[in-house]
């Protein structure tokens, strides 16, 4: 009977973990291809592994049941994609009514600065920045929500990322690279539509914040 209850009970956090898992794959960024494509190949793949992996922790041992393997080798590796996949969703403040381009600046801060200035500009340190593809709250500074004006980069991947060189004046030092995450904030009547904002971001960001590799 407890061996009944254990096998069903790994069933169902596998199935759950298989959930979220799905959830989570969705939400990441494909760029040419549906996510639907993305979704199919891993959790084929994981299946026919585990299925492999579950075969060979059965004939080890042997008091194992194979749907009991299988569920626990289904769990294990749910868990870490989850952990993998993870992104951070930021909450963006903008100044009130602002129109434009927000870029996110990969720099040397320990916290996120995601209070932008009037130029669009925030500042995300190294993980934020290697981890973040899900779509941002946006507020204005008086906490209205305009996430609903926001335009991504295409309907499969919400942020840009791009870069930038800014030209060093001495000969003897390499030009400065600016990396940064970016999406747009349109007008009301322009929701949904891209309008290619741009922001000559040499000049208005601030370099004692910029990026260095330790």
């Amino acid at each position: 009977m407890k061996k009944n209850v254990f096998k069903w009970m790994a069933g169902l956090i596998a199935l759950v973990l298989m959930s979220v898992l799905v959830a989570q794959l969705i939400k990441v960024p494909t760029f040419m291809l549906p996510s639907i494509y993305l979704v199919g190949m891993i959790i084929i793949a994981l299946i026919v592994s585990s299925v492999i992996i579950s075969g060979i922790v059965k004939l080890i041992l042997k008091r194992t049941s194979f749907f009991t393997a299988l569920c626990l080798v289904v769990s294990i590796s749910c868990i870490f994609f989850i952990v993998r996949l993870y992104s951070p969703t930021l909450t963006i403040i903008v100044p009130r009514g602002y129109i434009g381009q927000v870029s996110l600046i990969l720099s040397n801060v320990n916290k996120n600065i995601l209070i932008v200035d009037s130029n669009g500009i925030g500042y995300i340190n190294k993980r934020t920045f290697d981890k973040t593809y899900t779509k941002p709250i946006v507020l204005e500074t008086n906490g209205t929500n305009i996430s609903d004006q926001c335009v991504g980069f295409n309907p499969s991947t919400f942020w840009d990322q791009g870069s930038s060189l800014i030209a060093s004046t001495n000969k003897n030092t390499d030009n400065e690279k600016i990396q940064f995450l970016s999406f747009e904030i349109v007008p009301k009547d322009k929701r949904g539509q891209k309008q290619y904002y741009s922001t000559d971001l040499p000049e208005v960001v601030d370099r004692t914040k910029l990026y260095k590799k330790k």
